[in-house]
């Protein structure tokens, strides 16, 4: 998926859809036949993701199997900031606390499930409100200071 949305005309096309459709159609990109490809790969890429459970890898097919995926994946995709060396680390993140939520709950019968959807909820929450309370600060750190005229004509001379 990295090579087609970082590296080909398409996904070009799919980024600058993203971003601004109308400017992307007024460039010539061609809006159903972008959004039509891309949600025919994304759905591809659903069902593979639940072809295994589809298919009986527990020996039954589980009710409520893909419960909470939705909502995992739309995190992973903000916290990764949509970059996918983003996206790796904060499923990595995700895995381990989904992994070691379970095991928690094994070991702990008390800890519900809904305490690490909580807990998953709170890393999202403060994340997102994280960057926004230190960003200014990063930002006035961070950025070129505008140089002052006396310093300007001083080394021009």
């Amino acid at each position: 998926m990295w090579l087609l949305i970082w590296r080909t005309r398409f996904g070009y096309e799919i980024r600058t859809m993203g971003t601004n459709a109308t400017a992307a159609v007024y460039a010539g990109i061609p809006y159903v036949k972008t959004v039509v490809v891309t949600m025919m790969i994304s759905g591809g890429l659903a069902g593979m993701m639940a072809l295994n459970p589809v298919m009986g890898d527990a020996g039954k097919l589980q009710i409520d199997f893909p419960a909470g995926a939705g909502f995992v994946g739309i995190a992973v995709a903000l916290m990764g900031r949509s970059h996918p060396v983003g996206i790796i680390i904060a499923s990595i993140l995700f895995g381990v606390l989904y992994q070691g939520g379970a095991a928690l709950a094994f070991d702990m019968p008390n800890i519900s499930r809904e305490v690490i959807i909580l807990i998953q909820g709170l890393v999202i929450l403060f994340a997102g409100a994280l960057e926004h309370m230190f960003r200014p600060a990063l930002i006035a750190l961070f950025a070129p200071k505008p140089k002052s005229a006396a310093t300007s004509a001083a080394r021009a001379a």
